[in-house]
């Protein structure tokens, strides 16, 4: 009996990528997430052998093998030749998920320089704290949409539907209550416009967006000359995916209401900050 060389199996797309020690939180995340939708297995590994005893021939048989017992009970499972390349992905996909995992863990704990900060993402790197997101469900009575999201944000966020950065949420419609964080990087200008497009195209039932108060920026402006906002007192202390805080956001925020109800807006987000509404949007004040 022999163990194969994992040279002599298939390996991820991801793997070819990675370079870990100057891929970003953000890049690693995502691979993390494309090996989470393709599959894959932990504490497993595949063993080949030959027949014993006085079976003839010389063909090679191969066995999935685990360290934790599988739900039949068994640590071992045949693997015909058809199965073998998808499980050698699996089991691959299982290693590289680990040392990926164990990267961000180290980089998410490293001191963070204001240029990081500053530079980063917010959706990507860094989560909205649970109660900020409870106030935008309070408003719209719930997150029918999270188009620039994950799994691990789910938790709290619980949307109906959500899109992944594989998804690309840019490119799809979006429709009914959504909750937005988008990306800060230079791409955020295109994900304030497709939600003020959406909303008008009457597909968008409400919104509120989560975003950095840049106010020399054009889309920013725009925002602010349309719709209602809240600029929250204190800076938000984003989390990581280990539930710890920012210690030192560097930055405030700006929430953006679109849609009707900005008197219940009002009444939940004056809680935490300043509530203005521009000129041509109080006509819809009671």
């Amino acid at each position: 009996m022999f163990a194969p060389d994992d040279r002599s199996f298939p390996v991820s797309p991801v793997a070819r990528e990675l370079s870990m020690s100057r891929t970003s939180v953000s890049a690693l995340k995502r691979k993390i997430e494309t090996l989470e939708k393709e599959g894959y297995l932990f504490d497993c590994w595949i063993a080949a052998y030959r027949p014993g005893g006085t079976a003839k021939g010389g063909h090679v048989y191969h066995q999935l093998r685990s360290r934790v017992p599988f739900k039949n009970g068994r640590k071992t499972r045949h693997i015909g030749a058809a199965e073998l390349p998808r499980f050698c992905q699996l089991v691959n996909n299982g290693r590289l998920l680990k040392k990926l995992r164990r990267q961000v863990e180290r980089l998410e704990q490293r001191p963070r320089t204001s240029y990081d900060l500053l530079t980063s993402s917010a959706s990507d790197e860094w989560y909205t704290p649970p109660e900020y997101v409870a106030l935008a469900r309070e408003v719209m009575g719930g997150i029918d949409l999270d188009p620039a999201s994950n799994t691990y944000a789910q938790q709290w966020i619980r949307a109906r539907q959500y899109f992944t950065y594989a998804e690309d949420g840019l490119s799809l419609r979006w429709r009914g209550r959504v909750w937005l964080n988008p990306p800060y990087g230079k791409h955020i200008r295109r994900w304030t416009e497709k939600a003020v497009a959406e909303y008008r195209s009457g597909l968008v039932t409400e919104a509120v967006l989560l975003v950095r108060p840049a106010i020399a920026s054009r889309w920013y402006q725009a925002l602010s000359g349309a719709f209602a906002r809240c600029e929250p007192h204190r800076r938000i202390r984003f989390i990581n995916t280990h539930g710890k805080p920012l210690t030192s956001p560097v930055h405030g925020n700006t929430f953006f209401y679109l849609g009707e109800q900005i008197e219940q807006f009002h009444r939940v987000f004056s809680a935490i900050g300043t509530i203005s509404v521009p000129f041509q949007a109080r006509g819809r004040l009671p």
